[in-house]
């Protein structure tokens, strides 16, 4: 049975609620909830409101049970299932 090569192109998309994991290969790859997608508005030289996509906000909790949070681009997680 052949395994179906993923598309390069291929879109993956991230909802709240998400298990993830950093997808390179560290000592300390906690698994992470995402929390919300961050954008950032900004106003361009006709006077136009864009939406620019910053990340993804994801928390987990570190090995003394702290409450940590940060944002990731997209290209660093991977879904975990």
């Amino acid at each position: 049975m052949k395994k179906k090569m993923k598309d390069k192109n291929e879109l993956i998309f991230f909802v709240p609620g998400d298990i993830v994991q950093v997808r390179h290969n560290l000592d300390i790859r906690p698994k992470m909830w995402v929390v919300e997608k961050i954008t950032r508005s900004l106003v361009n030289k006709d006077g136009q409101k864009e939406s620019l996509f910053v990340g993804i906000k994801c928390r987990w909790f570190s090995n003394n049970g702290a409450l940590q949070e940060s944002i990731f681009s997209t290209k660093d997680l991977m879904h975990i299932e």
